[in-house]
């Protein structure tokens, strides 16, 4: 009989164990498939984050990069184009093909100087008639137009009028329209004899020439003519709207 109750006990007690052993391995189970949507859950909530994070990012990087990106710096072929420019300090400036040299012209007398030039970045210095003249200035290039800013405090604006060189370049200067006006009045007018006569041009803004023909009288100057016409051409008009060409006669 003891022995048939502690058979008993002891089939009892393996069946608890065995019973307690599945709910373990059933409990174990339950959390692993509890913990997987909170990995899911946690990855899916991160990805945006680094998504949005990569997105909000994008366009700083590409705004900082077009604001810092330096402009060109400008070099011979893209600043002094060769060819003629007009200067506003009264000059031509002759840019020569291939080479960095060129010479000036007057427009008051048609005379000027050669010179030669280096550029460094947006620095370029000119020996303008000899090397011992050489003077500095910072370059910047707008369209058809060159801003040099000298060294000396000045600056001077060249604006790109032609493709032609100095040797083919042709413009009469104020001196030579001054001279064409006065032989043109007096062919005109019979005064070839009248020695009091005498001319005097000045440019204007526009580019053309006014010339001014007058017979000085001691104490004043009295007016007999006035023209105006283009530099290239030397034709325009008289002060009473009458065409002329001062070099045609």
């Amino acid at each position: 009989m003891k022995k048939r109750c502690f058979t008993g006990l002891t089939c009892l007690a393996v069946s608890l164990a065995m019973l307690l052993a599945a709910c373990s391995t059933a409990g174990s189970d339950t959390s692993t498939s509890t913990q997987s949507p909170s990995v899911s859950d946690g990855t899916a909530a991160e990805s945006p984050s680094v998504s949005d994070g990569a997105a909000a990012e994008s366009p700083s990087v590409s705004d900082g990069a077009a604001a810092e990106s330096p402009s060109v710096s400008p070099n011979e072929e893209v600043v002094f184009t060769p060819g003629t420019w007009l200067s506003d300090h009264g000059e031509y400036y002759f840019f020569d093909e291939g080479d960095t040299t060129g010479r000036t012209a007057s427009l008051d007398s048609g005379t000027g100087v050669g010179f030669t030039y280096t550029l460094s970045g947006t620095e370029a210095t000119f020996s303008m008639g000899g090397a011992d003249t050489s003077s500095s200035c910072t370059v910047s290039r707008d369209g058809d137009v060159i801003t040099l800013e000298w060294a000396d405090g000045t600056t001077e604006q060249l604006t790109y009028v032609s493709d032609q060189g100095s040797d083919t370049f042709q413009f009469y200067s104020n001196q030579e329209l001054a001279d064409l006006a006065l032989t043109y009045y007096k062919e005109h007018n019979g005064a070839q004899d009248n020695q009091n006569l005498t001319s005097a041009a000045q440019a204007n803004e526009d580019g053309s020439v006014s010339i001014q023909v007058y017979e000085n009288l001691g104490d004043h100057n009295s007016t007999a003519a006035w023209y105006t016409v283009d530099r290239m051409t030397a034709a325009g008009t008289d002060d009473s709207g009458n065409a002329v060409d001062l070099a045609g006669g």
